[in-house]
């Protein structure tokens, strides 16, 4: 959760930006279409936990919240540093992990986050259905594009085609 308030036009302009209907920030955040409604227009005062967990999924979509300043009001924009995808995962290879494209300084290149990562992250034990490591990977988007950044950059990470590895290495929150 952000530590200063966002507004509701904040929330609009998140959604916009991550090109999302309303049904889909409602799906991505675990919630009802009633919950993002009325926290995009201040019909009545929000859950708690709905405006935690939509601002969450807009962070995970790429989105980073600006507070208002003494020059300027507050604002969103997209966060330069993560790598943008471009396809998502539909399937979990048995070898390499679960599959993916980003785009990253003009350039495709295809992602394969591990199966240990997608258990670590989800809490998993023994091997899932693919529908599960998508799941994981949808909820934990914004941590796996930010282990996808850090490991790019380096070359030990590309197999002989040109694809990319990301391992537990990679991922911040599973170093601890």
């Amino acid at each position: 959760m952000s530590p200063f308030v966002i507004t509701p036009a904040q929330f609009r302009a998140a959604r916009a930006l991550v090109n999302w209907s309303q049904e889909d920030l409602a799906r991505h955040a675990g919630v009802g279409i009633g919950s993002v409604r009325d926290v995009e227009t201040e019909r009545r005062s929000p859950e708690a936990g709905a405006v935690g967990a939509i601002t969450r999924a807009l962070q995970n979509g790429g989105i980073l919240f600006v507070p208002g300043g003494v020059d300027a009001g507050p604002g969103v924009r997209l966060i330069t540093n993560r790598p943008s995808i471009i396809r998502r995962p539909t399937t979990m290879t048995q070898w390499e992990g679960l599959p993916f494209n980003v785009e990253w300084h003009g350039k495709n290149v295809t992602v394969f986050v591990s199966q240990e990562v997608l258990d670590d992250l989800g809490g998993l034990t023994g091997r899932q259905p693919e529908n599960i490591y998508i799941e994981v990977f949808d909820k934990h988007r914004g941590t796996i594009l930010d282990g996808v950044a850090r490991a790019i950059v380096n070359p030990d990470n590309y197999d002989a085609s040109g694809r990319l590895y990301v391992r537990g290495r990679d991922i911040p929150e599973l170093r601890l």
